[in-house]
């Protein structure tokens, strides 16, 4: 089959123009300036707590990076003194008391050296197995000025944590 002389005029070059375009176009939109979060970290010192989350920062330790914590149940097994993979049962909740995320029916395994919320991973360390801990994260250690799905950009974030092993 023979391809009319006026396909291979008209066509090719528009698909060459095309194939030319569609990588400037791709490379412009890579070279454009991130939308910038407005940055407002929280301290957790100033904001008034829901009741319902049982947070008194006044019983609890402030990490030396910031975050608050306090156990609620001392575990018996082993303690986590290093970043590591774990499995936990966790609950997330904005100040106010709204819930944010929860992980409670099943085990969620995570890996602390690699976990976007440095608060929860700072919060974790010196539990042991079997305990149960309450973290408060200011918002530049839980999910920063820009937050992450439905939380909002610089909030503190309270976690109760159930640590059910370290997997190493």
């Amino acid at each position: 089959m023979k391809i009319p002389a006026i396909c291979l005029t008209t066509s090719f070059p528009a698909m060459r123009l095309v194939l030319y375009l569609l990588p400037c176009v791709l490379l412009t939109a890579c070279l454009t300036q991130p939308e910038s979060c407005p940055d407002s970290p929280t301290d957790p010192a100033a904001e008034t707590f829901d009741p319902s989350l049982g947070v008194n920062l006044a019983n609890m330790t402030r990490t030396v990076i910031g975050d608050y914590t306090q156990d609620l149940v001392v575990g018996t097994g082993a303690t986590l003194s290093a970043l590591s993979v774990v499995e936990i049962h966790y609950s997330a909740w904005l100040v106010n008391g709204t819930l944010v995320d929860q992980f409670q029916n099943q085990s969620y395994q995570i890996n602390l050296r690699t976990s976007s919320t440095i608060g929860l991973a700072d919060g974790m360390l010196g539990m042991n197995v079997g305990g149960e801990r309450l973290i408060v994260s200011p918002s530049e250690l839980a999910l920063g000025a820009c937050g992450k799905g439905g939380i909002p950009g610089n909030s503190t974030i309270v976690y109760k944590v159930d640590l059910l092993a370290i997997d190493n």
